[in-house]
């Protein structure tokens, strides 16, 4: 899950095995070794051994951009999401895995709003509701969720993150928690029409900022090409730092890893900022 997944906080947020992002990896791994940045390499450099020990066919689920698809993660195998949410003056990353515990349930570990680089303090500009989390100061999240099959066309789940931020030389520790339900609906013999989510959320003003701290969950996925390629969109409505919709899409290749992109639109009265999010995922459907 990525609630955010799962979320997230996702709407702030590389794959190391394509061509760019091995570019991209090369020149950070040659910059010096700080101890700063060190811990900010932490999280990807866990995700790159991790997912080398993933096995070959792991039936997981596939999450939207911040709302939890309800697919939960089979028996014994594991889950791995890497999320990117950049903008303009900052940006951040959120690594997720899971494991599959069986009889509908999952559980695993977040690591969120870890800095990948921020500009402000070079701004004169004000910070956005979105950009004002502390750089080098990421929130440490367990999270557990539970499927159910309602019909051959309605699938719920109902799930929880708890924790807390972990560096504590810039805040006092804070306790997170963020609780969603989720829906999905499709048509039975008729994966044209896609797949339709609503839901719900709760997070607790530590995790959600002010304003509102509960509303709907939204979304949509719609295939374009055969099983690669798919229209993705999700939107985590109300007035607080999760408040964002995302359009986008997902391809998923032979070899089960999926990449997601996306546009980040605020939500009206939001003051979240515009941005791309990007997602690799494994694994994927088997195609």
């Amino acid at each position: 899950m990525d609630p955010l997944l799962v979320p997230s906080q996702s709407v702030e947020a590389s794959q190391p095995n394509s061509p760019e992002s091995t570019q991209q990896w090369d020149q950070s791994l040659r910059a010096p070794a700080s101890p700063t940045r060190l811990f900010h390499l932490a999280p990807q450099l866990l995700a790159m051994a991790c997912a080398a020990a993933l096995p070959e066919r792991a039936e997981a689920q596939q999450n939207l951009f911040n709302m939890p698809s309800g697919i939960i993660t089979a028996p014994g195998t594991l889950f791995f999401q890497e999320q990117m949410n950049l903008f303009r003056r900052a940006g951040n990353s959120g690594t997720t895995f899971d494991i599959g515990l069986g009889k509908g349930w999952e559980a695993g570990i977040n690591l969120l709003d870890v800095s990948l680089y921020d500009r402000l303090d070079r701004d004169n500009e004000p910070a956005q509701i979105g950009e004002t989390h502390s750089p080098g100061s990421p929130d440490l999240m367990l999270n557990v969720q539970k499927g159910f099959e309602v019909t051959r066309w309605w699938r719920s789940s109902i799930g929880t993150q708890v924790g807390s931020n972990i560096d504590f030389g810039h805040e006092p520790a804070r306790f997170l928690n963020f609780s969603w339900t989720s829906n999905a609906f499709s048509v039975p013999s008729h994966p044209e029409y896609g797949t339709w989510y609503v839901g719900g959320y709760y997070a607790n003003p530590d995790f959600a900022g002010g304003g509102t701290n509960h509303d709907l969950l939204l979304g949509c996925e719609i295939p374009v090409v055969g099983h690669h390629l798919a229209f993705q969109a999700d939107a985590v409505l109300g007035r607080n730092d999760l408040s964002v919709i995302v359009i986008g899409g997902v391809y998923s290749f032979e070899n089960r890893w999926q990449i997601s992109l996306g546009a980040q639109i605020p939500t009206e009265n939001s003051g979240n900022p515009f941005g791309v999010v990007v997602e690799f995922t494994y694994p994927g459907p088997i195609l």
